[in-house]
């Protein structure tokens, strides 16, 4: 039987969850849904306060809908409250976020790895999420600039989620490529996550930033989707 996966955007910009259902690599055996956020999601999610409005508007309709579902992948690129919340009304049930997944793949590709995420909050943000993820807790006063052994930090590139596709191509490729070179080149990150589900697809970018340099890139969504079918698979045999 196949593994039903839904992939949800929490935002409300049907754009990003066309881009991402045109994109995204369904693993064999798989089935997978996208969920666009519904009436009253922000249309994108910029910061903490956005994250929570998000999941306010989206948790009462995947309570509903999530049962009928094997997984459930929360596609934005946070520490986002919608992963716990689904995982309390559903226990059991594979459900996972792309910020998480996107840092298991990458500890397991390099030995040390960076973010290119959107606009300047998230430096902050992402940071310390990371921190959580590996036991620990960033600064209070500075939390963009805790770092570890494995983790290079985070770059901005000024643009939102839906910019990322409003805006001049050339110029979001450049800004993309200009972060992946300075967490490269400065911090010596050997693997760069996508830090956004608005940026699959956008791989060359990073390519192009680090001039042929050996550098891993990795897409949250196709990363968790990956990992949620290998969970379920786990989970019936």
């Amino acid at each position: 039987m196949p593994i039903h996966i839904l992939v949800v955007n929490p935002n409300s910009s049907k754009s990003i969850t066309d881009t991402l259902e045109q994109l995204i690599l369904r693993p064999p055996g798989c089935d997978i849904t996208f969920f666009t956020g519904p009436e009253g999601a922000p249309p994108s999610i910029n910061d903490e306060e956005t994250s929570v409005q998000s999941e306010q508007a989206c948790l009462e309709v995947l309570r509903a809908q999530g049962q009928g579902f094997d997984a459930i992948l929360v596609a934005c690129y946070s520490d986002h409250p919608l992963v716990k919340s689904l995982r309390k009304h559903f226990p059991g049930k594979p459900i996972i976020g792309i910020f998480e997944a996107s840092m298991v793949h990458a500890l397991l590709l390099g030995s040390k790895f960076g973010i290119v995420t959107t606009g300047r909050a998230w430096e902050a943000l992402l940071t310390k999420g990371v921190a959580s993820f590996f036991g620990s807790e960033a600064p209070p006063t500075n939390p963009a600039s805790w770092r570890n052994s494995r983790f290079a930090g985070v770059a901005s590139t000024g643009f939102s989620a839906v910019e990322l596709h409003e805006g001049q191509p050339d110029d979001v490729s450049r800004k993309i490529g200009e972060a992946a070179r300075k967490l490269v080149e400065e911090e010596g990150a050997e693997v760069i996550c996508l830090g956004c589900a608005g940026m699959t697809g956008m791989e060359e970018a990073i390519r192009k930033g680090v001039s042929g340099q050996q550098v891993q890139v990795i897409d949250g969504v196709q990363a968790g989707v990956a990992l949620l079918a290998g969970l379920v698979h786990r989970n019936t045999t």
